[in-house]
């Protein structure tokens, strides 16, 4: 009997960069065994920088949008990320059944040069991701 797949729930304030990110990165990986999704507590345009940062990698997003929360993804998730310390203050309390997970990225689009610390946001996500599929025991799809 096939395991079932793991729903991962990356959240940030808007949506249009770090938790993208982390949704493209979780699907690429994990394929199968994962359901990705991102949200914010805003939403606005994905930024063309994180569209072009995960081109370099060959993760095309250019077809995704920013999403808000939606509580009933948020209630059948078995992780939720968050992605900024902001949303710590927030985002809705996660039930004791759902893993909660903090990682503090920094807003890369408030940076001066954004365009670097957009791909440094994304090279820090991946790395989380990887790490996280271990502490799961996910498969990685290379």
């Amino acid at each position: 009997m096939q395991k079932r797949p793991v729903r991962l729930y990356f959240l940030c304030i808007q949506n249009r960069c770090r938790s993208q990110i982390a949704a493209a990165y979780a699907k690429h990986y994990g394929g199968e065994h994962v359901i990705a999704e991102s949200a914010g507590l805003e939403t606005g345009a994905i930024h063309p920088y994180t569209v072009e940062v995960m081109k370099e990698v060959g993760i095309d997003i250019s077809g995704e949008i920013s999403k808000s929360i939606d509580m009933k993804i948020f209630m059948q998730s078995n992780v939720i990320v968050k992605l900024c310390e902001q949303l710590n203050e927030k985002c809705p309390v996660v039930p004791f059944a759902i893993k909660n997970v903090q990682w503090d990225v920094a807003d890369p689009l408030t940076a001066e040069d954004q365009l670097e610390e957009v791909r440094a946001a994304r090279d820090q996500i991946r790395l989380k991701i990887l790490e996280l599929f271990r502490e799961l025991n996910i498969p990685v799809n290379e």
